[in-house]
């Protein structure tokens, strides 16, 4: 997919948080601790019932009812959870839909640690703060083409 298509269908899914109701582009947004902080006090936070957090998603991984992604903002990345069946089925939806690498979220919810030793917050709410409208430059060569990089963001 060219970067017009792509960005055409993330405009789309920007109309898809619209008619849900959500912003695309929020005035405000909430956040109690910063990423690094949750890893370093995590014994401390997790006594905490309800977490608010923000950050930029890095990865999505679904599996079923399951939707595990990581959220990085520039101190630390920390993994977050959703499940449908704990959480209203069109919130979980939405997020399967709307939710792109490189869009900064916010998120709210309880810590745990998952079987396999990863901190993570289970996901109760979340909002979108910023969409992406390009996907993030390729992981390991950043962007190449000259021409791309002379051209001017739309």
């Amino acid at each position: 997919m060219v970067l017009e298509e792509l960005r055409k269908t993330r405009i789309e899914k920007i109309k898809l948080l619209e008619k849900a109701g959500m912003s695309a582009y929020p005035a405000i947004s909430r956040r109690d601790f910063s990423l690094s902080e949750v890893v370093k006090d995590f014994d401390e936070i997790s006594k905490k019932e309800n977490v608010h957090l923000v950050g930029r998603v890095m990865s999505i991984r679904g599996q079923g009812g399951l939707v595990f992604f990581n959220i990085n903002d520039g101190s630390g990345s920390f993994q977050g959870l959703l499940k449908k069946d704990e959480m209203e089925e069109k919130v979980f939806d939405l997020f399967q839909n709307a939710v792109d690498i490189g869009d900064f979220v916010e998120i709210n919810g309880s810590l745990f640690i998952t079987k396999r030793g990863e901190k993570t917050v289970q996901v109760k709410g979340w909002k979108m703060l910023a969409k992406g409208l390009r996907p993030l430059p390729e992981k390991w060569h950043g962007l190449q083409d000259e021409e791309e990089m002379a051209r001017p963001s739309r």
